[in-house]
């Protein structure tokens, strides 16, 4: 059975400032899991589907090198490795291509760059390595500036997009992706190999621009093209 559509994990740590928290609420949820699904399946697009999301993206060599450890351990034929190059956290939906006319695009982008201007920069540990239904990830931590810019970016285009179901803040979970699966299958394996990296320490990445992008899928990766990069206070 293909679970529906909610946050994982499903219930908040109890603390969003609390890295210890929020690491141990990440790493009970995906130990629970009895199986896995294939990505593709469960988040299933259209053919030649593209969609306008808020996102985070890196390029932050101690993170780059965190992510290829993992990948390079937990390399085989039923996971689809995120490129080095494409390492990010979604923010936020905005709507699919079609849906979402150009001059609301640009209005998005202009009310959340006025808001930006009173989020200043700030820094996110990433790590250690967990997993979810269909995905390995890493936990990010602490929540409380992410949920902050969720909140102010979820506001911006709500602005432009009114009758539009937007993500509630409270169902954001912060995380970067680093693999996909690509076929169902008992967890307990992939739990053992993932546990085997928890050691590895998390990294310090500074949050300080916010990408407004156009998201595709080719083949088995995500990509995507900048519409808007939109800085920091």
């Amino acid at each position: 059975m293909v679970p529906t559509k909610r946050p994982f994990p499903l219930l908040r740590p109890a603390s969003t400032s609390d890295a210890a928290a929020i690491r141990s609420n990440d790493w009970v949820a995906f130990r629970q899991l009895g199986n896995l699904h294939d990505h593709w399946t469960l988040k299933s697009w259209a053919p030649g589907q593209s969609g306008y999301y808020w996102y985070l993206t890196f390029d932050d060599p101690a993170l780059t090198d965190l992510a290829e450890r993992c990948q390079k351990t937990l390399a085989d034929d039923g996971i689809d490795l995120v490129p080095l190059d494409a390492l990010h956290m979604t923010l936020l939906s905005v709507g699919k291509v079609g849906e979402v006319s150009d001059e609301q695009l640009a209005g998005i982008a202009d009310a959340a760059r006025a808001r930006l201007a009173d989020i200043a920069p700030f820094e996110v540990e990433v790590g250690p390595l967990t997993g979810s239904a269909s995905a390995l990830r890493f936990s990010v931590a602490p929540w409380h500036n992410l949920l902050g810019l969720h909140h102010a970016l979820r506001t911006a285009t709500a602005a432009h997009r009114p009758t539009s179901r937007l993500p509630e803040t409270t169902d954001f979970r912060p995380h970067v992706g680093i693999g996909y699966l690509n076929r169902p299958r008992a967890s307990a394996a992939l739990i053992a190999d993932v546990a085997a990296l928890r050691d590895l320490p998390p990294v310090t990445v500074r949050v300080s621009e916010v990408d407004l992008v156009e998201l595709r899928r080719d083949g088995r990766r995500y990509r995507w093209t900048d519409r808007a990069v939109l800085t920091l206070a």
